[in-house]
């Protein structure tokens, strides 16, 4: 989940050439494709625990992570009541532990734009209405500690399973100051976990001399993962890190990351189409790989091409998802700066692409 449109751009370069390649480099790994079988997620609406753990993190943080977008008023304030509709029908759609969960307040949600106050208002909100049901992962980026700090304690009293958290940015980190970022946040924990997530677009990316210390870190349960290093690289760290803690697929390229070991994918298609990504997920979690090779053909490379052409006209995640929900006849609403709505020839193309996917277009 990248905001910035040069991080976009180089995202979509990236997941081209990994479908390319993916799936042969998946195969390649040595004992790759028994590392994604034999998982069994629990049954979809199961108790998520109370404290997150690295022993429960593979069949909690499993199937498709959707980022939410996070919906305003005409006048940019937030409009929880569309928040709440569009969880309670991602809900109503499959979207349960074991074969889904929730990314709040994450670049998709507009965060950069976000006061901390929303941010912490979206949570509470998201908490409400899930009441348990489904895992909630709450966005902690920051570019000052003391707010990611804060809302990792937030995660913690609302029962979100864990925090997405990248490293610093604005300023180039060294390795030392974010093992140490990471390390303060960690210790500040007592149930909610940590996702470690690989922003290589901020300007840092993650070796994996660091990923090994953040790993072991005691409350880091999941990895929200991609590299700018090609698709190799990319599997060797799903295959690196996936006995361990959940794997969070970020290059739009499932089938290969489930073959390796990957427990998850963040989907943006999925707030419009959430059957399809719970489906999706079935047919890897009964070793179809191939068949969810072909789904995702049919369906999602169609919505990644007209996304990548929007996002390349302004900037952040959500003005396509919200143009999608609306032409479903959900909510989406306005876009705060520097984002904007998507204009009419846009929303034309766009709905071209939701036909022919199978969406539910009004």
């Amino acid at each position: 989940m990248n905001n910035t449109n040069s991080g976009d751009n180089r995202k979509a370069l990236d997941r081209r050439s990994f479908i390319a390649g993916g799936v042969l480099a998946a195969v390649a790994l040595p004992g790759a494709a028994e590392l994604g079988l034999g998982r069994s997620a629990p049954e979809a609406g199961a108790e998520i625990p109370s404290i997150a753990e690295k022993s429960t993190c593979h069949q909690i943080l499993c199937g498709p992570m959707i980022p939410l977008v996070t919906n305003y008023n005409r006048d940019l304030s937030l409009d929880l009541g569309a928040y709440r509709e569009n969880l309670q029908y991602l809900m109503g759609h499959g979207i349960r532990t074991g074969q889904g969960c929730f990314l709040v307040a994450g670049a998709g949600g507009d965060f950069p734009m976000l006061t901390v106050a929303e941010r912490i208002q979206l949570a509470h909100t998201a908490a409400e209405v899930v009441s348990g049901r489904t895992p909630i992962v709450f966005s902690a980026q920051g570019t000052d500690l003391r707010t990611s700090q804060e809302l990792a304690r937030v995660a913690d009293e609302i029962g979100a399973y864990a925090s997405q958290m990248g490293p610093p940015f604005y300023f180039h980190p060294s390795d030392e100051d974010v093992i140490r970022w990471y390390g303060q946040v960690n210790s500040g924990l007592k149930k909610s976990g940590l996702m470690v997530y690989n922003t290589y677009w901020e300007g840092y990316h993650m070796p994996y001399s660091v990923l090994d210390q953040l790993v072991n870190m005691d409350r880091v349960v999941a990895l929200k993962w991609s590299t700018p290093n090609g698709s190799f690289d990319y599997l060797k760290g799903v295959a690196r890190y996936a006995g361990r803690i959940a794997i969070v697929d970020n290059e739009n390229t499932w089938p290969s990351t489930a073959m390796a070991g990957g427990t998850g994918f963040i989907t943006h298609l999925a707030s419009v189409m959430p059957q399809h990504a719970v489906d999706l997920f079935k047919l890897t979690q009964g070793g179809k790989y191939k068949e969810a090779l072909d789904s995702m053909r049919a369906v999602d490379w169609l919505w990644e091409e007209v996304r990548d052409v929007i996002e390349s006209r302004t900037a952040g995640e959500a003005p396509t998802v919200k143009a999608a929900l609306e032409l479903c006849g959900r909510p989406g609403g306005p876009s705060r700066p520097p984002s904007r709505e998507a204009t009419a020839e846009e929303r034309a193309s766009l709905r071209k692409v939701l036909v022919k996917i199978g969406a539910p277009v009004v």
